[in-house]
């Protein structure tokens, strides 16, 4: 039977299909909340959980849930929204070392059976505020966590990484398929 992702990111919907081509796709209808007082771990976590615990409760599936922040120190960066917040949060990470967690969870029916949360260290370049403005003008970051997406243009942002790319794209792939071996 297989299995069914929850989420609407169209990266992780390419990225299952590296581990599991048959994947279902299944968006669900769950909003993101504030951080409040949670850790960038712990929120990652949370809304990952519900997330797959929101689409398992429909189906007999094994549900992959998945969910992206970005953070420097405890502060969590999500999706700018417009291109203001996008040039404010890119000149904070602007030549600093900054994380990029995701929280993973596999559930069914309405049950949790493993997650964990995967951390992936990035060092942004100095950046003008031109290389910034360049960026932001594109629009690609304003749906990313972070506001960039290191896939795409803001590739030449990164001076290092330190960690599983593809986390940083939003899917840490060798997490999402140990985590489901041992649920074998």
């Amino acid at each position: 039977m297989p299995i069914v992702l929850a989420s609407n990111s169209p990266r992780r919907r390419e990225l299952i299909g590296l581990i599991f081509p048959d994947a279902i796709i299944r968006p669900p209808q769950v909003r993101e909340e504030e951080a409040g007082d949670w850790t960038p771990a712990e929120y990652a976590l949370k809304m990952a959980s519900l997330k797959a615990r929101w689409v398992s409760l429909g189906c007999d599936q094994l549900v992959l849930g998945a969910d992206t922040v970005v953070a420097l120190g405890a502060k969590i960066f999500g999706k700018p929204g417009d291109p203001k917040k996008n040039r404010a949060m890119l000149a904070e990470l602007a030549g600093k070392w900054h994380a990029v967690l995701t929280g993973v969870a596999w559930w069914q029916q309405g049950v949790c059976l493993a997650e964990e949360v995967v951390v992936t260290r990035v060092h942004f370049f100095p950046l003008s505020q031109g290389e910034i403005a360049d960026y932001v003008h594109g629009g690609e970051g304003l749906d990313k966590a972070g506001g960039y997406g290191i896939q795409g243009l803001a590739a030449k942002f990164v001076a290092g990484i330190d960690g599983c790319y593809y986390n940083v794209v939003g899917l840490p792939v060798a997490a999402v398929a140990r985590l489901y071996q041992g649920l074998k």
